[in-house]
């Protein structure tokens, strides 16, 4: 170590060092730099490997001599011509075998990278003992053998090491740390091996020839410099170029990406597209508007005006006569105040156009095609304004047409009539043969209607309710009202059954019955009322007297809903007594209405009243809590019978409603019967067989009221297991009279007693029916014979004592 820092600091020139470094690294850099070029391949890689192995060994070489050029052993030496030029050639071979090599090296392979390492590290040992070989001197060279062969192994560990690296990066950090590593193994190498040779002088030599001087050598030096600049400004160049190209090109493939982007994104609008620019050409013409303005493809090639292309248009449109507005639109070179407008095509299908104005004074414009649109919103609002069953006006277009009739009658004077009608029996349709029957039937009363009414406008009002609107007077109305109901008297054949149905006329005319259309609505409605009170199936014109009986029912409405609130209505009741003992089981509750200035108020009339308003509901929770109060007071022994309306059973908490009232009361649930009528179940049979089933849940007995009366009695009976009917008394009250009375009435009783259903007869009024029903077995009966509805008071002593209650009755009876 000490021989080497002698070298170095001794017969060296202080300048040696950092030239050879710096000239050193330079060449290995310029080296790696070419290598790199090599391996990327292509046609000039041959060019690239012989002139990346000749800057690596000229460098190797230049490194050499500069330290040769430095180096004084204290005798003068030369350097013998062709010894010195073998040493280069040696250094550039290999140089040139170890880049060949690393041709095949990858990333994954850093043994190629060691190996080509190696070969190079050999190369440079040779050339530096060739480069000492070649130094002419008067005397000779002795060697330290350890030294020269340590120098040797950390020139080839470096050189490999230095490839490794170089193998496994291709940045140009790693290029420079590979360049650094080569570096140290030449130049540790050179001076190590420098230390290893002693310059010994021998006087007894002559003075030999020293070839070449120290300036040819330095000359040459320089040239081999030159050449390695050469290389690597050539190499800048070339990396600056392509990372110019490679940029270039990148920028055209985004440019070719993104107009082809463009093209398939213009050619796949559902819009067409069209721009032009300041000089009113057409410079963008998509597939889309080539199909919606039916332009020729040829035409749009050449960028033609658009002046001209509107003016093909309106060619083609004149072939489908024109109108004027299209013309001067397109004169004006289709410009528009608004940026957003409507055209019609002359193929019928309709654009939307959008004007987008660009800064050089052209636009760009788009056109679509709404045409499904603007059909869709047609038919939306043909659907706001006529049924969508029937294809009749509805309301609002019926109420259009008939202010527009009154308006004229106003204004020029004539007659008009408005006619409502009703189906009679359209209920029943629906609940035995289902809605679709129902739907079909209306669409065939609509054809039906639409051919007699004729110029007429017929529209459908909602569900089976229908109105005419009429020009003419009394006659033309009466005789349209005659034709209709006439041709519904018949049964209608829909589909493959025949459905008879019924027609209500109600006729309002104007200017004799109002000049509003309110009024004629109102008028006609009360005339239908009446023709539906009066039979059904006729018709009635409106009269004086309807109005008034309108108002007497509202008056009446108003009073009852008043009634409600005060508590003035009250609860009578009829005993129901057993059929063989003629013991008082209980009574049955109704309600009565004792008007302040008419009197009593027949529960037929207040009670079907409350029906139609929906005060029936008020009404039936206010007997239902009345009667049970009642009932808690009364021996254990009696119980009450309550009638439900099927009003209550739309509802769908009436099965709390009755407990709480049981609740509230104190009456238990097995002493409450609740009567309800087989219209109750028929309406919708699922939810009403549901309510029914939780009321029996509750223990609340379930009786059905009128049986025999309905047209699915053994229907219902089947669908709900009742703990009682009540046989109407239209049945008992011919017994004696009609045998086929006694007939029902037995078969009625043998069905109950064969579905373990108790049976009450109502409208008992003499003994020979009670003897009859006795005989029958009939389990319970009720009517005048045991009493007529009263107040419960009139009942005080048969309350305490039922098992006294016949000789009661019958004492009642005698007083009444």
């Amino acid at each position: 170590m000490y021989r080497a820092l002698a070298c170095l600091t001794e017969e060296h020139t202080p300048w040696v060092l950092p030239l050879a470094a710096c000239v050193c690294w330079i060449s290995c850099y310029v080296a790696l730099l070419l290598e790199q070029r090599v391996r990327k391949g292509g046609a000039w890689a041959p060019t690239w490997l012989l002139a990346a192995a000749f800057s690596a060994g000229a460098g190797i070489w230049s490194t050499h001599f500069i330290g040769m050029l430095g180096y004084d052993p204290g005798i003068v030496v030369g350097y013998e011509m062709a010894t010195t030029a073998l040493s280069l050639i040696v250094a550039v071979a290999a140089a040139l075998v170890a880049f060949t090599l690393l041709r095949a090296a990858r990333r994954d392979t850093p043994w190629v990278g060691a190996l080509a390492g190696l070969i190079l590290g050999g190369g440079i040992a040779c050339m530096h003992f060739l480069g000492i070989a070649g130094v002419v001197l008067p005397g000779r060279f002795d060697w330290d053998l350890a030294l020269a062969l340590a120098a040797t192994a950390i020139g080839c560990g470096l050189s490999g090491a230095a490839l490794v690296v170089h193998v496994r990066g291709g940045d140009a950090r790693t290029r420079m740390a590979a360049a650094t590593i080569l570096t140290a193994a030449i130049a540790g190498l050179h001076f190590l091996a420098m230390a290893a040779a002693r310059a010994i002088p021998d006087p007894a030599l002559d003075m030999p020839d020293l070839g070449l001087a120290r300036g040819a050598v330095a000359g040459g030096i320089a040239v081999m410099m030159a050449v390695i600049l050469a290389f690597a400004a050539l190499a800048l160049m070339l990396d600056h170029l392509r990372t110019i190209n490679a940029a270039l090109a990148r920028q055209g493939l985004a440019l070719r990406e993104k107009t082809l982007l463009l093209d398939r994104t213009l050619g796949s609008m559902d819009q067409g597209l069209i721009m032009v620019d300041g000089r009113g050409l057409v410079q963008v013409c998509n597939e889309r508007a080539l199909v919606l303005l039916d332009l020729p493809r040829a035409m749009m090639r050449s960028s033609p005006s658009y002046k001209s292309v509107l003016r093909h248009q309106l060619q083609n449109r004149e072939r489908n006569r024109t109108d004027r507005s299209y013309r001067d639109w397109i004169e004006r070179g289709g410009l528009e105040q608004a940026h957003v407008h409507e055209r019609v095509r002359p193929n019928g299908l309709v654009l939307e156009i959008r004007t987008v104005p660009l800064p050089d004074g052209g636009f760009v414009r788009t056109f679509t095609d709404i045409t499904q649109r603007k059909a869709a919103e047609a038919e939306v609002t043909r659907l706001a304004r006529h049924d969508i069953l029937t294809g009749l006006p509805n309301r609002g277009l019926f109420r259009e047409y008939l202010d527009g009739r009154l308006a004229d009658i106003a204004l020029r004077g004539g007659t008009g009539a408005v006619l409502y009608l009703d189906l009679d029996g359209f209920k029943g349709v629906n609940d035995t043969l289902g809605h679709q029957a129902g739907d079909d039937l209306l669409r065939s009363v609509a054809d039906r209607l639409r051919s007699v009414v004729g110029d007429g406008v017929v529209a459908r009002l909602g569900g089976d309710e229908f109105a005419v609107l009429l020009d003419g007077g009394r006659d033309e109305a009466t005789g349209i009202a005659e034709r209709l109901t006439g041709l519904f008297r018949a049964p209608l054949q829909v589909g493959d059954q025949r459905i008879g149905v019924g027609l209500s006329v109600g006729i309002a005319l104007a200017p004799e019955h109002g000049a509003s259309a309110e009024c004629l609505y109102r008028r006609a409605d009360l005339a239908l009322y009446r023709a539906k009170a009066e039979g059904r199936g006729t018709y009635r014109v409106f009269a004086a007297d309807m109005d008034e009986e309108a108002e007497e029912r509202r008056v009446l409405e108003s009073d009852l809903r008043q009634a409600l609130a005060d508590n003035a209505l009250n609860l009578y009741y009829q005993p129901q007594v057993d059929g063989a003992s003629g013991v008082l089981v209980g009574f049955e509750a109704l309600v009565r209405w004792t008007h302040p200035v008419r009197g009593e108020i027949p529960p037929s009339v207040f009670v079907a009243l409350a029906e139609e308003t929906g005060l029936i509901i008020t009404l039936g929770d206010w007997v239902l809590r009345e009667a049970c109060r009642e009932a808690a007071t009364w021996a254990p022994s009696l119980k009450v019978a309550v009638n439900l309306s099927p009003r209550q059973f739309q509802k769908p908490d009436l099965p709390e409603t009755v407990l709480a009232v049981l609740a509230q009361t104190g009456l238990s649930p097995d002493r409450l019967e609740l009567e309800v009528t087989e219209s109750v179940i028929i309406n919708d049979m699922a939810r009403a067989i549901s309510i029914l089933r939780r009321l029996k849940g509750f223990g609340v007995r379930i009786s059905m009221d009128d049986f025999g009366t309905g047209y699915a009695s053994l229907a219902t009976l089947q669908a709900f297991p009742f703990d009682k009917m009540k046989i109407d008394r239209s049945f008992v009250a011919q017994l004696g009279v009609d045998p086929q009375a006694a007939v029902i009435v037995r078969a009625v009783l043998s069905l109950g007693r064969s579905l373990r259903m108790g049976v009450v007869a109502e409208g008992v009024e003499t003994s020979a029916q009670r003897r009859f029903l006795a005989d029958e077995a009939c389990g319970e009966m009720q009517g005048y014979l045991f009493g007529k509805p009263r107040p419960i008071g009139d009942y005080a002593e048969m309350l305490c004592c039922p098992d006294e209650s016949e000789e009661r009755l019958h004492g009642a009876r005698a007083r009444a």
